[in-house]
């Protein structure tokens, strides 16, 4: 069986890194393109008072599947496994949140 070479990618706490930081880079990326001149603030508000902050996170969750299979298909299993983490934390909380 022939050993695989460490990559420095291929790391958990990268695969959590990445997994918690692409679906705010997304957030912030949608508030960028349809921001209609209003702040932060009120656009976070605006998405509370719809009930639609959580719907809109849990679309920009969904972007960690395409890095979790990019992350199998390199064969780094260790930073896939952080990905993973990172998506079932936001699941976590994305249930409690509906539960209050």
């Amino acid at each position: 069986m022939r050993r695989r070479k460490n990559n420095k990618l291929d790391n958990t706490g990268i695969g959590l890194v990445v997994g918690f930081l692409l679906p705010v880079v997304i957030f912030f990326a949608v508030y960028f393109i349809s921001e209609n001149g209003i702040s932060f603030s009120n656009y976070v508000g605006n998405l509370l008072y719809l009930n639609s902050l959580v719907k809109l996170g849990s679309l920009c969750v969904f972007a960690n599947s395409a890095v979790f299979m990019g992350f199998i298909k390199l064969k780094y299993e260790k930073a896939a496994r952080g990905v993973l983490g990172a998506t079932i934390i936001y699941a976590f909380a994305v249930l409690i949140s509906r539960a209050f």
